[in-house]
């Protein structure tokens, strides 16, 4: 089983949060949930985007790595929409992950440096509007010409957060989806 490192969203380490969390944990793995916006919590993401840019995102990143200093790998780091980027960073820059599970968000406008030892997953709506269409293909390819397993699946729909099962977003088939397909990665990756 793996230990998956999970981040929220800029709304916060919310019930939703925790509840997607909960779907790992049935599954036998191992989750934390840093709260890397300690505890403030937002009803809606334009109000979280706000206090991201407030407290700035470089201060974000340095929160996350502050929170992981001891934690020992190998993990998996999976997040929704800004929590995506948090796992996509350390997909890229830190050895210890085997894994990153970008739910709801990801990409690159330009090629990257993907570790071949990394594996990537892209989930997001077809018409997601907080989804830059051709970010996620180019950190794919990126991921792709490392040697890297490299995923990307689409869902119908603009639901942001459709697998957030307390939220307005959640789409359950799209979500049932989603989680079996990363299941399936986790199941594949062994112990991590």
């Amino acid at each position: 089983m793996s230990h998956v490192i999970f981040f929220h969203s800029a709304v916060g380490l919310t019930d939703g949060v925790h509840a997607m969390a909960q779907v790992l944990r049935d599954a036998g793995h191992t989750v934390t949930t840093p709260d890397y916006y300690d505890g403030r919590t937002f009803d809606t993401a334009e109000a979280g985007v706000a206090h991201r840019d407030e407290v700035g995102f470089r201060t974000l990143v340095d929160r996350v790595t502050d929170a992981l200093a001891d934690v020992e790998g190998p993990f998996v780091a999976a997040g929704i929409s800004l929590g995506a980027a948090m796992a996509q960073r350390l997909g890229k820059k830190d050895p210890r992950t085997r894994a990153a599970l970008l739910l709801h968000a990801g990409g690159e406008a330009k090629p990257v440096d993907w570790p071949a030892t990394c594996a990537l997953q892209i989930h997001h709506s077809v018409d997601d509007p907080w989804v830059d269409e051709s970010a996620p293909e180019t950190l794919l390819r990126s991921a792709a010409r490392a040697g890297a397993r490299a995923e990307h699946y689409l869902y119908p729909g603009d639901q942001h957060l459709f697998a957030d099962p307390t939220g307005r977003d959640y789409v359950k088939e799209s979500a049932d989806l989603l989680w079996g397909r990363v299941l399936g990665l986790l199941d594949d990756l062994g112990d991590a």
